[in-house]
Protein backbone atom coordinates (compact mmCIF):
# COMPACT_ATOMS: atom_id res chain seq x y z
CA UNK A 1 0.00 0.00 0.00
CA UNK A 2 2.97 2.61 0.79
CA UNK A 3 4.53 1.78 -2.34
CA UNK A 4 0.85 2.08 -4.40
CA UNK A 5 1.21 6.07 -2.64
CA UNK A 6 4.63 6.74 -3.57
CA UNK A 7 3.38 5.33 -7.55
CA UNK A 8 0.57 8.07 -7.35
CA UNK A 9 3.07 10.97 -5.77
CA UNK A 10 5.27 10.31 -8.56
CA UNK A 11 2.63 10.18 -10.99
CA UNK A 12 1.11 13.62 -9.96
CA UNK A 13 4.47 14.77 -10.08
CA UNK A 14 4.68 14.60 -13.86
CA UNK A 15 0.70 13.22 -14.56
CA UNK A 16 -2.28 15.21 -15.07
CA UNK A 17 -5.79 14.16 -13.38
CA UNK A 18 -6.68 12.28 -16.27
CA UNK A 19 -2.90 10.47 -16.45
CA UNK A 20 -1.79 12.74 -19.01
CA UNK A 21 1.98 13.66 -19.20
CA UNK A 22 2.50 17.20 -18.27
CA UNK A 23 4.47 19.61 -20.34
CA UNK A 24 6.43 22.92 -19.76
CA UNK A 25 4.51 25.68 -18.68
CA UNK A 26 3.20 27.73 -21.30
CA UNK A 27 3.63 31.21 -21.39
CA UNK A 28 0.62 33.40 -19.84
CA UNK A 29 -1.99 33.02 -22.10
CA UNK A 30 -3.92 35.89 -23.14
CA UNK A 31 -7.67 36.80 -22.28
CA UNK A 32 -9.18 35.04 -25.88
CA UNK A 33 -6.84 31.75 -25.15
CA UNK A 34 -8.11 32.03 -21.10
CA UNK A 35 -11.86 31.96 -22.54
CA UNK A 36 -10.86 29.19 -25.05
CA UNK A 37 -8.92 26.95 -22.11
CA UNK A 38 -12.43 27.30 -19.99
CA UNK A 39 -13.97 25.05 -22.31
CA UNK A 40 -10.92 22.59 -22.59
CA UNK A 41 -11.18 19.40 -20.65
CA UNK A 42 -9.37 19.54 -17.48
CA UNK A 43 -5.93 17.34 -18.79
CA UNK A 44 -5.55 20.00 -21.36
CA UNK A 45 -5.87 22.90 -18.93
CA UNK A 46 -3.47 21.41 -16.55
CA UNK A 47 -0.95 21.20 -19.40
CA UNK A 48 -1.00 24.59 -19.29
CA UNK A 49 0.34 24.95 -16.02
CA UNK A 50 3.25 23.73 -13.67
CA UNK A 51 1.81 21.12 -11.44
CA UNK A 52 2.33 21.98 -7.75
CA UNK A 53 4.29 19.27 -6.62
CA UNK A 54 2.97 16.66 -5.05
CA UNK A 55 -0.82 17.92 -5.91
CA UNK A 56 -2.95 15.64 -8.15
CA UNK A 57 -5.84 18.50 -8.72
CA UNK A 58 -4.51 21.35 -10.40
CA UNK A 59 -5.02 25.10 -9.57
CA UNK A 60 -7.69 27.17 -11.79
CA UNK A 61 -6.79 30.75 -13.06
CA UNK A 62 -8.11 33.12 -11.26
CA UNK A 63 -11.30 33.42 -14.10
CA UNK A 64 -12.69 30.43 -13.87
CA UNK A 65 -12.76 29.94 -9.56
CA UNK A 66 -16.13 31.29 -9.48
CA UNK A 67 -19.04 33.81 -10.89
CA UNK A 68 -21.18 36.53 -9.49
CA UNK A 69 -25.39 35.61 -9.75
CA UNK A 70 -25.25 39.73 -9.23
CA UNK A 71 -27.91 41.39 -6.63
CA UNK A 72 -30.84 41.59 -9.46
CA UNK A 73 -31.73 37.53 -9.28
CA UNK A 74 -35.61 37.06 -9.07
CA UNK A 75 -37.06 34.18 -7.26
CA UNK A 76 -37.66 32.39 -10.53
CA UNK A 77 -34.00 32.62 -11.39
CA UNK A 78 -32.80 31.47 -8.06
CA UNK A 79 -35.36 28.34 -8.28
CA UNK A 80 -33.72 27.28 -11.72
CA UNK A 81 -30.34 27.31 -9.85
CA UNK A 82 -32.10 24.72 -7.58
CA UNK A 83 -33.54 23.02 -10.49
CA UNK A 84 -30.00 22.35 -11.97
CA UNK A 85 -28.33 21.36 -9.25
CA UNK A 86 -30.50 18.79 -8.29
CA UNK A 87 -29.28 17.43 -11.34
CA UNK A 88 -26.02 17.25 -10.42
CA UNK A 89 -24.52 20.45 -11.30
CA UNK A 90 -23.81 22.45 -8.15
CA UNK A 91 -21.31 24.96 -9.45
CA UNK A 92 -23.97 27.66 -9.43
CA UNK A 93 -25.87 27.21 -6.30
CA UNK A 94 -22.21 27.28 -5.24
CA UNK A 95 -21.32 30.59 -6.34
CA UNK A 96 -25.33 31.89 -5.04
CA UNK A 97 -24.15 30.49 -1.28
CA UNK A 98 -20.91 31.99 -1.59
CA UNK A 99 -22.58 35.04 -2.62
CA UNK A 100 -24.97 34.91 -0.11
CA UNK A 101 -22.32 34.50 2.68
CA UNK A 102 -20.48 37.49 2.01
CA UNK A 103 -23.26 40.05 1.52
CA UNK A 104 -25.41 38.50 4.69
CA UNK A 105 -23.38 39.63 7.96
CA UNK A 106 -25.82 37.49 10.08
CA UNK A 107 -25.18 34.56 7.66
CA UNK A 108 -21.47 35.09 8.04
CA UNK A 109 -22.26 35.08 11.95
CA UNK A 110 -23.61 31.91 12.20
CA UNK A 111 -22.03 29.82 9.97
CA UNK A 112 -18.65 30.59 11.31
CA UNK A 113 -19.78 30.18 14.59
CA UNK A 114 -20.84 26.48 13.46
CA UNK A 115 -17.53 26.12 12.04
CA UNK A 116 -15.08 27.71 14.09
CA UNK A 117 -16.99 26.19 17.25
CA UNK A 118 -15.90 22.68 15.82
CA UNK A 119 -12.16 23.30 14.89
CA UNK A 120 -11.66 25.08 17.93
CA UNK A 121 -12.48 21.66 20.28
CA UNK A 122 -9.52 19.78 22.19
CA UNK A 123 -8.78 16.46 20.50
CA UNK A 124 -7.19 13.55 20.63
CA UNK A 125 -6.13 10.12 18.65
CA UNK A 126 -6.99 7.20 20.41
CA UNK A 127 -5.62 3.32 20.22
CA UNK A 128 -8.28 0.94 19.44
CA UNK A 129 -8.54 -1.85 22.22
CA UNK A 130 -9.40 -5.67 21.81
CA UNK A 131 -11.12 -7.52 24.03
CA UNK A 132 -10.57 -5.15 26.30
CA UNK A 133 -6.87 -4.89 26.11
CA UNK A 134 -4.79 -2.29 24.72
CA UNK A 135 -1.43 -3.92 22.50
CA UNK A 136 1.83 -2.04 22.85
CA UNK A 137 1.77 -1.45 19.13
CA UNK A 138 -1.21 0.48 18.54
CA UNK A 139 -0.71 2.65 21.59
CA UNK A 140 2.83 3.33 20.36
CA UNK A 141 0.97 3.96 16.48
CA UNK A 142 -1.65 6.20 17.91
CA UNK A 143 0.79 8.30 19.80
CA UNK A 144 2.76 8.96 16.86
CA UNK A 145 -0.19 9.45 14.62
CA UNK A 146 -1.20 12.18 17.09
CA UNK A 147 2.20 13.39 17.12
CA UNK A 148 2.35 14.11 13.31
CA UNK A 149 -1.08 15.80 13.15
CA UNK A 150 -0.36 18.22 15.88
CA UNK A 151 2.72 19.40 13.67
CA UNK A 152 0.48 19.87 11.11
CA UNK A 153 0.21 24.26 11.18
CA UNK A 154 -2.98 24.04 9.19
CA UNK A 155 -5.14 21.05 10.70
CA UNK A 156 -7.33 23.05 12.76
CA UNK A 157 -8.19 25.14 8.95
CA UNK A 158 -8.76 21.34 8.04
CA UNK A 159 -11.67 20.79 10.49
CA UNK A 160 -13.09 24.07 9.66
CA UNK A 161 -13.40 22.78 6.14
CA UNK A 162 -14.61 19.70 6.46
CA UNK A 163 -17.09 21.41 8.96
CA UNK A 164 -18.12 23.76 6.27
CA UNK A 165 -19.78 20.86 4.52
CA UNK A 166 -22.76 21.25 6.51
CA UNK A 167 -23.31 24.29 4.52
CA UNK A 168 -22.77 23.25 0.62
CA UNK A 169 -23.98 19.53 1.58
CA UNK A 170 -19.99 18.48 0.89
CA UNK A 171 -16.32 19.17 1.57
CA UNK A 172 -12.75 17.86 -0.30
CA UNK A 173 -9.48 18.15 1.15
CA UNK A 174 -6.41 16.80 -0.93
CA UNK A 175 -3.36 15.18 1.69
CA UNK A 176 -0.26 16.58 0.48
CA UNK A 177 2.24 14.30 1.99
CA UNK A 178 6.08 14.41 2.56
CA UNK A 179 9.12 12.11 3.54
CA UNK A 180 10.57 12.26 7.18
CA UNK A 181 12.72 10.10 8.61
CA UNK A 182 11.79 6.97 6.23
CA UNK A 183 8.00 8.01 7.19
CA UNK A 184 5.34 9.47 4.63
CA UNK A 185 3.50 12.31 6.72
CA UNK A 186 0.88 15.20 6.11
CA UNK A 187 2.77 18.04 4.91
CA UNK A 188 -0.17 20.25 4.08
CA UNK A 189 -3.39 20.12 3.39
CA UNK A 190 -5.10 21.78 -0.16
CA UNK A 191 -8.85 22.43 0.14
CA UNK A 192 -10.76 22.49 -3.15
CA UNK A 193 -13.48 24.89 -4.18
CA UNK A 194 -16.57 22.76 -3.71
CA UNK A 195 -17.90 24.28 -7.51
CA UNK A 196 -14.99 21.93 -8.94
CA UNK A 197 -17.33 18.99 -8.20
CA UNK A 198 -20.84 17.72 -9.68
CA UNK A 199 -22.67 14.35 -9.26
CA UNK A 200 -22.58 11.62 -11.61
CA UNK A 201 -25.45 11.08 -13.21
CA UNK A 202 -25.55 7.29 -14.19
CA UNK A 203 -24.84 7.36 -9.68
CA UNK A 204 -25.48 10.15 -8.25
CA UNK A 205 -21.73 9.61 -6.93
CA UNK A 206 -19.79 12.72 -6.11
CA UNK A 207 -17.07 13.46 -8.95
CA UNK A 208 -14.72 15.97 -9.90
CA UNK A 209 -15.64 17.89 -12.59
CA UNK A 210 -14.54 21.49 -13.75
CA UNK A 211 -16.37 23.02 -16.53
CA UNK A 212 -16.15 21.00 -19.80
CA UNK A 213 -13.72 18.55 -18.66
CA UNK A 214 -13.92 14.81 -18.00
CA UNK A 215 -15.18 13.53 -14.65
CA UNK A 216 -13.13 11.92 -12.44
CA UNK A 217 -13.88 9.79 -9.17
CA UNK A 218 -10.82 10.75 -7.19
CA UNK A 219 -11.62 8.85 -4.46
CA UNK A 220 -11.43 5.48 -6.45
CA UNK A 221 -8.34 6.62 -8.64
CA UNK A 222 -6.47 8.11 -5.76
CA UNK A 223 -6.85 6.20 -2.91
CA UNK A 224 -5.08 7.57 0.72
CA UNK A 225 -4.83 10.70 -0.98
CA UNK A 226 -8.60 12.73 -0.29
CA UNK A 227 -10.49 13.84 2.62
CA UNK A 228 -14.39 13.30 1.25
CA UNK A 229 -16.79 14.84 4.02
CA UNK A 230 -20.37 14.11 2.79
CA UNK A 231 -22.15 14.74 6.09
CA UNK A 232 -26.22 14.06 6.91
CA UNK A 233 -27.81 17.05 7.09
CA UNK A 234 -31.78 17.02 5.95
CA UNK A 235 -31.48 13.42 5.13
CA UNK A 236 -31.86 13.68 1.38
CA UNK A 237 -30.31 12.04 -1.82
CA UNK A 238 -26.46 13.60 -1.77
CA UNK A 239 -26.67 15.92 -4.50
CA UNK A 240 -29.76 17.40 -2.43
CA UNK A 241 -28.19 17.91 0.70
CA UNK A 242 -26.65 21.21 2.48
CA UNK A 243 -28.04 24.09 4.36
CA UNK A 244 -27.24 26.26 1.54
CA UNK A 245 -30.54 25.25 0.27
CA UNK A 246 -32.79 27.38 2.49
CA UNK A 247 -30.46 29.55 3.31
CA UNK A 248 -30.14 30.87 0.21
CA UNK A 249 -33.68 32.26 0.24
CA UNK A 250 -33.58 33.91 3.63
CA UNK A 251 -30.66 35.68 2.86
CA UNK A 252 -31.60 36.97 -0.51
CA UNK A 253 -35.49 37.82 1.15
CA UNK A 254 -33.39 39.40 3.71
CA UNK A 255 -31.38 41.43 1.45
CA UNK A 256 -34.48 42.54 -0.91
CA UNK A 257 -35.91 43.60 2.80
CA UNK A 258 -32.92 45.75 3.95
CA UNK A 259 -32.86 47.35 0.52
CA UNK A 260 -36.16 48.03 0.54
CA UNK A 261 -35.75 49.54 4.18
CA UNK A 262 -32.68 51.91 3.29
CA UNK A 263 -34.92 53.29 0.14
CA UNK A 264 -37.47 53.91 2.84
CA UNK A 265 -35.18 55.59 5.17
CA UNK A 266 -33.70 57.87 2.66
CA UNK A 267 -37.14 59.13 1.97
CA UNK A 268 -38.27 59.29 5.68
CA UNK A 269 -36.73 62.43 6.55
CA UNK A 270 -37.00 64.51 3.76
CA UNK A 271 -39.69 67.08 2.92
CA UNK A 272 -42.26 66.13 0.25
CA UNK A 273 -41.43 68.77 -2.84
CA UNK A 274 -45.10 69.72 -4.76
CA UNK A 275 -44.41 71.99 -7.81
CA UNK A 276 -47.32 73.36 -9.45
CA UNK A 277 -47.29 74.89 -13.28
CA UNK A 278 -49.69 77.24 -15.04
CA UNK A 279 -51.50 74.87 -17.19
CA UNK A 280 -52.49 77.65 -19.69
CA UNK A 281 -49.07 78.34 -20.84
CA UNK A 282 -46.65 75.53 -19.80
CA UNK A 283 -45.86 73.24 -22.41
CA UNK A 284 -44.54 69.08 -22.12
CA UNK A 285 -40.64 71.25 -21.84
CA UNK A 286 -41.71 73.18 -19.05
CA UNK A 287 -43.12 70.16 -16.96
CA UNK A 288 -40.43 68.40 -17.34
CA UNK A 289 -38.20 71.20 -16.34
CA UNK A 290 -40.01 71.75 -12.89
CA UNK A 291 -39.58 67.48 -12.42
CA UNK A 292 -35.87 68.14 -12.77
CA UNK A 293 -35.64 70.79 -10.20
CA UNK A 294 -37.81 68.74 -7.77
CA UNK A 295 -35.53 66.06 -8.14
CA UNK A 296 -32.28 68.35 -7.37
CA UNK A 297 -33.82 69.31 -4.25
CA UNK A 298 -33.76 66.08 -3.25
CA UNK A 299 -30.23 65.86 -3.70
CA UNK A 300 -28.38 68.82 -4.06
CA UNK A 301 -30.99 71.51 -2.36
CA UNK A 302 -30.55 73.94 -5.01
CA UNK A 303 -32.60 75.15 -8.26
CA UNK A 304 -33.44 78.05 -10.29
CA UNK A 305 -37.08 78.12 -11.64
CA UNK A 306 -38.87 80.55 -13.68
CA UNK A 307 -42.18 82.63 -12.45
CA UNK A 308 -44.18 80.30 -14.18
CA UNK A 309 -44.26 77.11 -11.99
CA UNK A 310 -44.31 77.53 -7.67
CA UNK A 311 -42.35 75.03 -5.57
CA UNK A 312 -44.07 74.21 -2.12
CA UNK A 313 -42.07 72.36 0.55
CA UNK A 314 -44.09 70.85 3.30
CA UNK A 315 -42.96 67.93 6.40
CA UNK A 316 -44.33 65.13 6.70
CA UNK A 317 -46.30 64.71 9.68
CA UNK A 318 -45.04 62.46 12.89
CA UNK A 319 -46.97 59.48 12.35
CA UNK A 320 -43.92 56.48 12.72
CA UNK A 321 -45.04 53.41 14.10
CA UNK A 322 -43.04 52.46 17.26
CA UNK A 323 -41.52 49.32 15.51
CA UNK A 324 -40.60 49.00 11.65
CA UNK A 325 -42.12 46.28 9.31
CA UNK A 326 -38.90 46.27 7.64
CA UNK A 327 -36.85 45.41 10.96
CA UNK A 328 -39.55 42.61 11.87
CA UNK A 329 -39.27 41.02 8.57
CA UNK A 330 -35.25 41.13 8.40
CA UNK A 331 -35.17 39.89 12.42
CA UNK A 332 -37.69 36.81 11.30
CA UNK A 333 -35.34 35.91 8.31
CA UNK A 334 -32.55 36.29 10.24
CA UNK A 335 -34.08 33.69 13.13
CA UNK A 336 -34.55 31.26 10.30
CA UNK A 337 -31.04 31.08 9.72
CA UNK A 338 -30.10 30.57 13.22
CA UNK A 339 -32.40 27.71 13.54
CA UNK A 340 -31.67 26.25 10.54
CA UNK A 341 -27.49 26.23 11.58
CA UNK A 342 -27.20 26.73 15.25
CA UNK A 343 -30.83 25.15 16.39
CA UNK A 344 -31.58 28.32 17.89
CA UNK A 345 -32.06 31.96 18.13
CA UNK A 346 -30.75 32.96 22.10
CA UNK A 347 -26.98 32.79 21.23
CA UNK A 348 -26.92 34.67 18.32
CA UNK A 349 -29.41 37.58 18.99
CA UNK A 350 -31.72 38.44 22.28
CA UNK A 351 -35.48 38.62 22.09
CA UNK A 352 -38.32 39.93 24.49
CA UNK A 353 -38.72 37.08 26.06
CA UNK A 354 -35.07 36.14 26.89
CA UNK A 355 -33.83 35.50 30.23
CA UNK A 356 -30.93 32.91 31.84
CA UNK A 357 -32.98 30.17 31.92
CA UNK A 358 -34.00 30.14 28.27
CA UNK A 359 -30.56 31.51 27.06
CA UNK A 360 -29.10 28.46 29.09
CA UNK A 361 -31.69 25.76 27.08
CA UNK A 362 -31.02 27.35 24.19
CA UNK A 363 -27.08 27.13 24.22
CA UNK A 364 -27.45 23.71 25.24
CA UNK A 365 -29.00 23.21 22.13
CA UNK A 366 -26.41 24.49 20.41
CA UNK A 367 -23.68 22.35 21.77
CA UNK A 368 -25.96 18.86 21.10
CA UNK A 369 -26.01 19.98 17.71
CA UNK A 370 -21.90 20.85 17.73
CA UNK A 371 -21.43 17.53 19.11
CA UNK A 372 -23.05 15.63 16.71
CA UNK A 373 -21.36 16.93 14.04
CA UNK A 374 -18.29 16.76 15.50
CA UNK A 375 -18.49 13.19 15.49
CA UNK A 376 -19.40 12.86 12.13
CA UNK A 377 -16.59 14.49 11.25
CA UNK A 378 -13.91 12.44 13.82
CA UNK A 379 -15.65 9.53 11.47
CA UNK A 380 -14.16 11.24 8.19
CA UNK A 381 -11.39 12.02 9.40
CA UNK A 382 -10.28 8.76 11.20
CA UNK A 383 -11.29 7.03 7.70
CA UNK A 384 -9.67 9.54 5.23
CA UNK A 385 -6.82 10.63 6.83
CA UNK A 386 -5.93 8.80 9.97
CA UNK A 387 -6.60 5.12 8.12
CA UNK A 388 -4.11 6.92 5.09
CA UNK A 389 -1.49 7.56 7.32
CA UNK A 390 -1.32 4.11 8.93
CA UNK A 391 -1.97 2.05 6.14
CA UNK A 392 0.96 4.01 3.47
CA UNK A 393 3.31 3.67 6.48
CA UNK A 394 2.75 0.84 8.28
CA UNK A 395 0.05 -1.41 6.05
CA UNK A 396 -2.88 -3.18 6.84
CA UNK A 397 -1.13 -5.23 9.89
CA UNK A 398 -1.82 -2.06 12.37
CA UNK A 399 -5.02 -1.37 13.55
CA UNK A 400 -6.26 2.20 12.85
CA UNK A 401 -6.40 4.75 15.52
CA UNK A 402 -9.80 6.47 16.26
CA UNK A 403 -9.89 10.47 15.83
CA UNK A 404 -12.40 11.63 18.63
CA UNK A 405 -13.12 15.49 19.89
CA UNK A 406 -13.64 16.13 23.59
CA UNK A 407 -16.82 18.31 23.96
CA UNK A 408 -17.48 17.56 27.18
CA UNK A 409 -16.58 20.45 29.89
CA UNK A 410 -14.01 20.23 32.05
CA UNK A 411 -14.83 18.98 35.38
CA UNK A 412 -13.82 21.24 38.34
CA UNK A 413 -10.56 19.29 39.26
CA UNK A 414 -10.45 20.62 43.13
CA UNK A 415 -13.69 18.43 43.39
CA UNK A 416 -13.09 15.81 41.24
CA UNK A 417 -9.76 14.73 42.78
CA UNK A 418 -11.40 15.07 46.07
CA UNK A 419 -14.14 12.73 45.16
CA UNK A 420 -11.79 10.15 43.43
CA UNK A 421 -9.70 10.35 46.19
CA UNK A 422 -12.74 9.21 48.44
CA UNK A 423 -13.80 6.36 46.25
CA UNK A 424 -10.10 4.71 46.20
CA UNK A 425 -10.26 5.17 50.12
CA UNK A 426 -13.35 3.28 50.52
CA UNK A 427 -12.05 0.41 48.20
CA UNK A 428 -13.40 1.23 44.47
CA UNK A 429 -11.31 0.15 41.13
CA UNK A 430 -10.91 3.53 39.21
CA UNK A 431 -9.47 3.00 35.78
CA UNK A 432 -6.37 5.62 35.46
CA UNK A 433 -7.46 5.87 31.79
CA UNK A 434 -10.76 7.48 32.96
CA UNK A 435 -9.67 9.55 35.45
CA UNK A 436 -7.16 11.10 33.00
CA UNK A 437 -10.08 11.30 30.42
CA UNK A 438 -12.26 13.14 33.03
CA UNK A 439 -10.19 15.84 33.74
CA UNK A 440 -8.44 16.04 30.65
CA UNK A 441 -4.69 14.95 31.60
CA UNK A 442 -2.40 13.33 28.46
CA UNK A 443 -0.61 10.01 29.13
CA UNK A 444 3.06 10.66 29.48
CA UNK A 445 4.97 9.35 27.26
CA UNK A 446 8.38 7.01 27.91
CA UNK A 447 11.18 9.30 29.00
CA UNK A 448 8.95 12.91 29.11
CA UNK A 449 9.33 14.73 32.78
CA UNK A 450 6.34 14.21 35.08
CA UNK A 451 5.28 15.53 38.25
CA UNK A 452 4.81 13.58 41.20
CA UNK A 453 4.54 13.47 45.18
CA UNK A 454 7.74 13.33 47.10
CA UNK A 455 6.95 10.16 48.90
CA UNK A 456 10.72 10.46 50.89
CA UNK A 457 11.60 13.25 52.89
CA UNK A 458 14.51 15.30 51.84
CA UNK A 459 17.83 14.05 53.57
CA UNK A 460 18.03 17.27 55.92
CA UNK A 461 14.73 17.02 56.69
CA UNK A 462 14.36 13.79 57.96
CA UNK A 463 14.61 14.73 61.62
CA UNK A 464 11.95 16.72 61.29
CA UNK A 465 9.15 14.54 59.73
CA UNK A 466 7.24 12.43 61.35
CA UNK A 467 8.08 9.04 61.61
CA UNK A 468 5.04 7.03 59.11
CA UNK A 469 4.63 2.98 60.04
CA UNK A 470 6.49 0.10 57.56
CA UNK A 471 3.64 -0.70 54.77
CA UNK A 472 3.98 -4.45 55.38
CA UNK A 473 4.95 -5.97 51.82
CA UNK A 474 3.07 -6.89 48.95
CA UNK A 475 1.59 -10.51 49.00
CA UNK A 476 3.57 -10.88 45.45
CA UNK A 477 6.63 -9.76 47.21
CA UNK A 478 7.22 -6.77 44.62
CA UNK A 479 6.49 -3.35 44.30
CA UNK A 480 3.43 -1.96 42.97
CA UNK A 481 2.49 -2.43 39.49
CA UNK A 482 3.16 0.04 36.91
CA UNK A 483 0.86 0.34 33.86
CA UNK A 484 2.88 -0.27 30.23
CA UNK A 485 4.85 3.30 29.46
CA UNK A 486 4.05 4.02 25.55
CA UNK A 487 7.11 3.59 23.53
CA UNK A 488 8.48 6.98 22.42
CA UNK A 489 8.08 7.17 18.72
CA UNK A 490 11.70 7.23 17.21
CA UNK A 491 12.87 9.52 14.23
CA UNK A 492 11.03 6.95 11.83
CA UNK A 493 7.67 6.56 13.37
CA UNK A 494 6.67 3.17 15.83
CA UNK A 495 7.45 -0.27 14.79
CA UNK A 496 4.23 -2.12 13.68
CA UNK A 497 5.64 -5.27 15.52
CA UNK A 498 5.43 -5.77 19.45
CA UNK A 499 7.92 -5.20 21.35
Amino acid sequence: MRESLKKTLSLSKTNGVNGHAQHAPFPEPSEAKARELEQASLEEKAKSRAPEKGVVIPSQALWAQGSRVGGGITPAQISSIIRSADMGSPAQLIDLANESRQADSHLQAVLGTNEESIAGCKWQVVAPEFSGKLRAKDKRVAQWVEQVLRGCDDFATLIAHLAGAYYYGYAVAEIVFRKEAGRLIPARFVFVAPRRFAFRSEDGKLVLWDSGSTQVDIASKYPNKFIIAQPRVNGDVPNREGLCRPLVWMSIMRRWVLGDWVHTGEMSWKPYRIGTYKQATAGAKDRDDLELILRKLTTDFTAVKSDACEIDIEWPAGTQRAASTHGELANVLANEMSKAVLGQTETTQSSSSSGYAQAKVHDGVRRDIRDSRARQIATIISRDLIAAIVRVNFGDSVAVPRFEFVTSDAPDLVAFSSAVKTFVDAGLKIPQKWVRDEAGIPEPTEGEPVLESEKNPEPGDAADAPEKPTPPPSPSGGGEDKPDAAQAPSDEGPEPEDA
